[in-house]
């Protein structure tokens, strides 16, 4: 609730959570003298009365380090408890280096930035890493990612808890989209569904509570190899033929254009010639479209989103993708699942992956654990994380 709410008061939380007056009061006493919230004066203003004392998260405890890794390069960010990003940056570096190498050039990135602001490893308090591919969260690595080769059950987790000594979260990049967009949202406009149009075709879901939905496994919402039946002859990255990924990626319409014109378009051309609305480009973007709206009018019937979310480079520079899928899952999906449904365009656009990462390493420190791990006596054997799952 702090977190959330900028500056919340005793009152409030007494009022929300149900709870009593001396437990709210035992917890928020571990939290000040930790330093994981501070006093933030009078306010209170939610309630009627007088004002009363507020508490706020506190700035200056330490940071999270977020990065989101996609196929040819990774963003990363050093954020404040309270959501201040201090500092940025890009590594220009595709993910088929393999983990070491990438992963090394992420956390020597990370110390980099950490230094420039008179920090250390020891101010990280959590890292998020988003990755491009099915990612078990729970064991913190990506499982058979087709794009990602060597990237099969390592350990990211771990090998980042041993660098920085905090937990460790790994999700998939587009859950964490998802759940950027949702809290961009300010909770409103739930459940909600990200779709993200790339090398890929991803999916995250973010239930009415707010919560991302990971299964059993960590493979939910990974509809990129849902299998078309009438384009059951397109081989996909993982083995199998029709996946959705195969027909409806930016490398799949790319080559399409290609065999329709006869010359090589590579998936950066494709976007070019979107822009400039070539006949051919803009015609097979729409039938991808349209296949895409029959496999999400399916999702629509199963979870019943109250907003689609629709990213990717392919779906900022026209009109055409979102117009399309809007279109088929209103016709096909049931009335009651589409009366209040909107479907957009990603209201974060490329930033949505960081502040997934970012709310998500948040909730990880502010989490039960989280705290136990911070508040954690001196000569305790509570691990981070990543080496306490020892994968």
């Amino acid at each position: 609730m702090i977190a959330d709410g900028g500056s919340v008061s005793r009152r409030e939380i007494v009022k929300v959570t149900g709870l009593a007056r001396s437990t709210i009061d035992g917890h928020l006493n571990v939290l000040l003298d930790h330093g994981l919230i501070e006093d933030g004066g009078l306010g209170g203003g939610n309630l009627r009365g007088r004002p009363a004392q507020v508490f706020t998260v506190s700035a200056g405890k330490g940071v999270v380090l977020v990065a989101d890794v996609s196929i040819e390069s990774t963003r990363l960010a050093v954020t404040t408890l309270d959501k201040v990003v201090v500092d940025r940056r890009d590594i220009e570096m595709r993910v088929d280096v393999g983990p070491i190498t990438l992963l090394g050039a992420i956390c020597d990135a990370f110390a980099e930035m950490l230094q420039a602001h008179s920090l250390g490893p020891d101010d990280a308090l959590a890292i998020s890493v988003g990755l491009p591919g099915p990612v078990d969260s729970h064991l913190g690595f990506a499982v058979r990612p087709p794009l990602m080769p060597g990237w099969d059950g390592f350990s990211v987790c771990k090998f980042m808890a041993e660098r920085f000594l905090c937990d460790v979260i790994v999700d998939n990049d587009v859950n964490l989209m998802a759940l950027g967009e949702a809290r961009a949202q300010g909770g409103a406009h739930l459940p909600l569904l990200m779709i993200n149009i790339s090398t890929g075709v991803g999916a995250g879901f973010v239930s009415e509570s707010g919560l991302l939905l990971h299964g059993a496994d960590g493979a939910a919402a990974d509809i990129g190899h849902i299998q078309m039946r009438d384009m059951g002859d397109v081989l996909c990255n993982c083995g199998n033929r029709g996946c959705l990924e195969a027909i409806a990626s930016v490398g799949a319409m790319a080559d399409r254009v290609s065999q329709r014109i006869g010359n090589p378009v590579t998936p950066t051309e494709l976007i070019d010639r979107l822009v400039l609305g070539d006949a051919t480009t803009v015609s097979v973007v729409r039938e991808t479209a349209a296949t895409l709206g029959r496999a999400i009018a399916d999702l629509v019937n199963f979870c019943n989103p109250a907003r689609i979310v629709i990213g990717g480079d392919v779906t900022e520079c026209t009109e055409d993708v979102l117009s399309q899928i809007r279109s088929v899952v209103y016709q096909q999906a049931q009335p009651l699942a589409t009366r209040n449904l909107s479907v957009t365009h990603s209201a974060l656009g490329r930033e949505a992956g960081l502040v997934g990462g970012m709310i998500s390493a948040i909730e990880q420190v502010l989490s039960p654990r989280g705290i136990q791990y911070l508040t954690r006596p001196a000569g305790s054997s509570i691990l981070p994380l990543g080496l306490q799952l020892g994968a």
